[in-house]
C-alpha cells in the first residue's frame, strides 16, 4: 500500500533564508515625526513595493504606528499584484486580502502616534510571487504615523481617490514582514526514506 506524504499544504520554508522586511520609513520601527488624521488626511494608508527577493514570499505580519478604535473587516488590506509602484486601480473593496485589527494605542488624537500595532496575517496564506509589485496598508481609524517625504510613495484614501502623499511632502509609515518559501510536491514514503 502506497502512502502519500504531504508537507504543510505544499509550502515549506527555504533553509537558511533571511526574513523579508520592508518599511516605507527605510528602517523597521522608525519613530514618526508627524501624523495624519482619518478625517483630515485620509482613511486608509497604503504603499506598493516589488518582491525582488528572488523567492516567492509568504507574508507573516504587518506593522504601523497608529492610534484609534478597532477597524471593521477592511482594517488591513493587501493587493498581490498591482503591476508597478502605483496605487491600486480600485478602492479597498478591490483588495485580494483583508482583515480587522485593533490599534494598541486607542487614542484618540495621539500626535504623532509612536506605538506600533503588529498584525499577524500568517494564517491568511498570502503569497507574493517573485517579481510581483504588491500593495498593502491599513485603515487609519484615528491618526496614522508619518514622516517628511523620503522618496517612498504612499497614498491615502481621501474624498474617494488614492491621493499621493508625495504631493503633500509626506510618507506614511507602513511595514510588512514575510518569509521566503518554496512549494513542495507530494512524495511517497519510499522516496523520502531513500533520501536518508
Amino acid at each position: 500500500m502506497l502512502k502519500v506524504f504531504y508537507i504543510l499544504l505544499g509550502i515549506a520554508m527555504v533553509a537558511g533564508a533571511e526574513d523579508f522586511e520592508y518599511s516605507t520609513a527605510g528602517s523597521m520601527g522608525f519613530v514618526p515625526t508627524t501624523g495624519g488624521s482619518n478625517d483630515g488626511w485620509g482613511e486608509w494608508f497604503i504603499t506598493s513595493v516589488q518582491n525582488n527577493s528572488g523567492y516567492d514570499i509568504a507574508l507573516t505580519q504587518m506593522a504601523f504606528p497608529c492610534c484609534g478604535d478597532a477597524s471593521d473587516s477592511y482594517g488591513w488590506v493587501i493587493w498581490v499584484d498591482v503591476g508597478g509602484l502605483v496605487a491600486p486601480a480600485g478602492d479597498v473593496g478591490t483588495c485580494d486580502y483583508h482583515g480587522p485589527y485593533t490599534p494598541v494605542d486607542p487614542g484618540p488624537g495621539t500626535f504623532p502616534p509612536t506605538v506600533y500595532t503588529y498584525v499577524d496575517i500568517s494564517a491568511e496564506n498570502v503569497i507574493i510571487p517573485d517579481g510581483n509589485y504588491f500593495c498593502f496598508g491599513y485603515d487609519n481609524t484615528d491618526t496614522g504615523g508619518q514622516i517628511d517625504f523620503n522618496g517612498v510613495d504612499t497614498w491615502s484614501w481621501y474624498e474617494g481617490v488614492w491621493d499621493s502623499d508625495q504631493g503633500w511632502s509626506r510618507t506614511d509609515i507602513i511595514e510588512i514582514y514575510g518569509n521566503y518559501y518554496t512549494a513542495l510536491e507530494h512524495s511517497t514514503w519510499g522516496a523520502i526514506k531513500s533520501t536518508f
